[in-house]
């Protein structure tokens, strides 16, 4: 069967509370892991620059049920899908939500290669989506 792997960013409307905006994601990616291994889907978050930028995959009919939820949940402004495409195999086969954000290991270049990322949506998405990647298996022993 077929997989599908959806590519989207929005704005965040995210604001510290009773929980800093990174423990606000931290909750967020860890709920979605548990939801998320429940229906067959794997993937990542990133957050950075105020932006969420997030890589669904799976049956395509329960992808597409995730991204209407996420396009009314009020956490998420201008939401924008960027790729929707069928692949034979999953690259983020070992995460059911993985995360990744801005600030998570102060002194390296996460920071830099997460600015990269965010650039790379608007020129290549297929570009884009091996960055992330790339960079989740970099920095997978020290973030959360």
């Amino acid at each position: 069967m077929p997989i599908s792997r959806l590519l989207y960013s929005s704005v965040s409307r995210l604001e510290p509370g009773a929980l800093t905006i990174d423990r606000q994601i931290t909750r967020v990616a860890g709920e979605a892991a548990l939801l998320n291994e429940e229906a067959g889907i794997t993937g990542i978050l990133v957050f950075v620059e105020e932006q969420f930028i997030q890589i669904l995959e799976g049956e395509a009919e329960v992808v597409e049920e995730i991204f209407e939820r996420i396009c009314c949940d009020f956490r998420h402004a201008q939401v924008r899908l960027i790729d929707l495409v069928s692949v034979k195999e999953r690259l983020f086969d070992r995460w059911h939500m993985a995360r990744l954000c801005e600030g998570d290991d102060p002194g390296s270049s996460l920071d830099d290669d997460l600015r990269n990322i965010r650039y790379l949506l608007g020129v290549n998405a297929r570009v884009a989506v091996e960055r992330m990647h790339e960079t989740l298996l970099s920095y997978e022993e020290v973030v959360p």
